[in-house]
């Protein structure tokens, strides 16, 4: 069911931009989005691949099923806290996160995966690429440039570890 949403996402993906809005914040940061305001952030500094999405809104607690308020309360409930970080090339594989209130609305939402996680090692041949959630989610058109960068980050991500 996930992949059949992925596909539908894919459909209404982002347009491919004239100038790629991913952007090497370092060898071991990737940003999508601008380094001001950015959608995601991918870190390979540690032991594992951190993905953080920021400014999560429309979340659903999938326990519980019921929508969670882009500015309710202090914690998100842990029945909407999922993540996956997904490609046309894999299926999601939605895990717990971490959350913190964003400053402006919804929720920046974190999760750690192995630097050898098939979603991650697929994005340089990926069609588009999406930090999957339980609230809305946006899926990313890829580029010829964009792959290539992203070949670079996932090459550099793995040789460390």
């Amino acid at each position: 069911m996930l992949i059949q949403l992925l596909m539908a996402l894919a459909s209404a993906a982002t347009p491919e931009p004239a100038v790629s809005a991913w952007q090497l914040e370092s060898a071991t940061q990737l940003l999508y989005g601008g380094r001001e305001a950015p959608l995601y952030r991918l870190d390979c500094a540690g032991p594992e691949l951190v993905v953080t999405q920021y400014g999560v809104t429309q979340l659903l607690d999938i326990q519980q099923n019921k929508p969670v308020g882009d500015s309710e309360g202090t914690a998100l409930p842990a029945g909407a806290a999922f993540m996956a970080l997904a490609t046309d090339k894999t299926e999601p594989n939605l895990i717990p996160a971490s959350a913190v209130r964003n400053a402006r609305t919804g929720w920046d939402m974190t999760i750690r995966l192995p630097k050898n996680d098939p979603a991650f090692l697929s994005m340089p041949r990926a069609k588009f690429v999406s930090v999957f959630t339980t609230g809305y989610t946006t899926a990313v058109t890829l580029g010829k440039e964009d792959r290539k960068l992203l070949a670079t980050f996932v090459g550099q991500c793995s040789a460390g570890a």
